[in-house]
């Protein structure tokens, strides 16, 4: 125990936790506007100074320790830099933009209940992993804090935290030297803070999966801590283990046969599966009763992503990172039967490669992708975990057959430059600006500065062209008035940012690709459209209070020329007759809000 706890595990964790909040503090100290390129030379002169200072203290010392010490800065790191691309904004990346807005409304949700629940109907279970929302929204209840108000910092901490806990999984299997360059590369091949809780558990899954399905070198890992992880990665998010699952299987029948003791190979997978599903049953059996006793409509697989078709070779793109990936490909299938890593990670790859091409024939036939475009991000990170391994193991061997003597701080100054150019290629990627063409990561950073705040305005440096503004809290203040204060009313909402600030009661989302399925998304649309039918008011308020969902206490509608629209449907103020409803009709931005009385 003792030597643990002196360890590189020990260090990265003991750095990690001196050092983050230096960097979550660092930006605001030094104030400097994020759209600027001053703000981006925070992070990468930072991230120099400290490679600097590593190669200098290797120079002298370079044993597993200092391995940790550098994986808990560079994780630190991350935390500074992601900071340092929202610092003037109380918003996450993404603003309230796309995903963003589901999320930061299920933190919402989870202020009001512990239970497993529907972002917008809360009488029913969640259907997407519930676990990263569920922490922002008891944490916000906890700190008396909106719950919007800590999604970029849950952003930045579970960005920061996969790269040290990759090291700590990764170190478990491999030189810690080479576990710090695989928790650091892949944070290049996919990192995105918008999905943090994605980042976080694609990194745990991998060297999981290794642990619990293969044969490492070292003692497996417990089935009790193996099971927490498996339940965690299930209830935080889950599809990693369903876009690898042909992998999984045909890895599991490959270690079998080789298991000197197959009935403990098997008791312990039933094992580690069994404390799984304890884990994460709070979320499984909910959800899997609803869907036995209530029946769904899946739409949500509908989303025909221009990627879908994308990304299928990456390691030749002619990248660093796929060269890199190119290597690792030609390396495992050269390597398969010589290391005890190459034929689990090449069957995983394989596996994920299958699921995409039977998703890619089913959306050819039936409409459904199965969300195949995310296979890309695991596929990704096996590759390039692969070309790190295949370098770290074949670089010795290839200087003794060419009987050469690598100098002795050679393999420090390439670890050196890789973690260099990963904190600039992130840095780059993830500050936000507003000159040139933008890729798709820095739109997200921009998204943040560009939401409007609740009560107005906009963030301290909103580009030109901010969001249109949702009048939130004139909508609250209308209906409380109404209804009375810490009113949880059922609403039928033009924008779902409004569940996003406020815990009210949804009838359905907007957008259909992000309603769960028990919500049964295209029969609660029929339901509006019998409404909008329905033009004697006495009439239309019975049936809005007695839809086959339950009622609509509040409606959220924006004034059109042709009437009171929620997406392409359209009410008439004569149906919200004064004596059923109140009506305020003068709000900013053309809002309407009709309060059942």
């Amino acid at each position: 125990m003792a030597a643990r706890l002196r360890g590189p595990g020990a260090a990265a964790v003991l750095v990690w936790l001196v050092a983050t909040p230096v960097a979550f503090l660092l930006p605001e100290l030094v104030a400097l506007d994020p759209f600027t390129t001053r703000a981006a030379a925070l992070p990468i002169s930072v991230a120099l100074w400290l490679v600097a200072a590593l190669f200098l203290v290797a120079i002298r010392w370079s044993g597993e320790v200092l391995a940790g010490v550098a994986a808990g800065l560079a994780a630190a790191w991350c935390a500074l830099m992601f900071r340092s691309a929202l610092y003037g904004t109380p918003f996450g990346f993404g603003g309230f933009t796309g995903d963003m807005v589901r999320i930061t409304a299920a933190a919402t949700r989870y202020t009001t209940t512990i239970a497993s629940s529907d972002t917008l109907v809360p009488s029913l279970p969640a259907e997407y992993p519930p676990l990263y929302a569920w922490l922002i929204g008891r944490a916000a209840v906890l700190l008396d804090v909106p719950a919007w108000r800590l999604v970029a910092d849950f952003q930045v901490l579970f960005t920061s935290a996969a790269l040290l806990v990759s090291f700590l999984l990764w170190r478990r299997l491999v030189d810690g030297w080479v576990a710090l360059a695989i928790s650091a590369l892949a944070l290049v091949t996919w990192t995105d803070p918008v999905k943090a809780y994605e980042v976080l558990t694609l990194v745990i899954f991998v060297p999981w999966a290794l642990e619990v399905f293969a044969r490492p070198p070292r003692a497996r890992m417990h089935w009790l801590p193996a099971g927490l992880l498996g339940g965690l990665i299930t209830v935080t998010y889950q599809a990693w283990i369903v876009y690898a699952g042909l992998g999984l299987v045909a890895l599991v029948a490959l270690t079998w046969r080789s298991e000197p003791d197959r009935w403990a190979y098997l008791r312990r997978l039933g094992l580690v599966a069994a404390v799984a599903f304890l884990v994460s049953s709070w979320y499984v059996i909910p959800f899997l009763w609803g869907m036995a006793t209530r029946g769904g409509q899946q739409i949500s697989d509908l989303y025909d992503s221009p990627s879908l078709n994308q990304g299928l070779f990456p390691f030749l793109d002619g990248e660093p990172i796929g060269l890199l990936q190119l290597i690792g490909l030609v390396g495992l299938v050269w390597l398969w039967r010589s290391t005890w890593w190459a034929r689990p990670l090449l069957v995983m790859i394989i596996g994920v490669y299958g699921y995409r091409l039977v998703s890619m024939i089913r959306f050819a036939v039936t409409g459904h992708t199965g969300f195949l475009h995310y296979t890309v991000r695991l596929s990704g990170l096996l590759l390039t975990i692969a070309g790190v391994l295949v370098l770290a193991h074949l670089a010795p061997i290839v200087l003794r057959r060419l009987r050469l003597t690598a100098p002795r701080l050679a393999a420090s100054a390439v670890l050196v430059v890789t973690l260099a150019w990963t904190a600039t290629t992130l840095t780059l990627a993830w500050m936000p600006s507003t000159l040139g063409s933008l890729p798709a990561t820095t739109k997200v950073a921009v998204a943040a500065h560009a939401e409007p705040l609740p009560g107005g305005g906009y963030p301290k440096y909103a580009p030109d062209q901010g969001r249109a503004w949702l009048p939130v809290a004139p909508i609250q203040q209308a209906v409380e008035g109404v209804l009375g204060p810490d009113a949880r009313p059922v609403t039928l909402s033009i924008d779902e940012r409004l569940f996003a600030y406020l815990p009210w009661r949804g009838y359905v989302a907007v957008d259909p690709l992000v309603s769960s399925t028990l919500s049964r998304f295209p029969d609660r649309y029929a339901e509006i459209q019998r409404l909008t039918s329905i033009t004697d008011p006495a009439a239309f308020a019975d049936a809005s209070g007695n839809t086959r969902f339950g009622p609509i206490d509040v409606f959220v509608l924006s004034k059109r020329t042709d009437g009171w629209a929620w997406r392409d449907q359209r009410f008439s103020r004569a149906q919200f007759a004064p004596r059923y409803w109140a009506v305020v009709d003068d709000l900013p931005t053309g809002i309407v809000v009709a309060v059942r009385r």
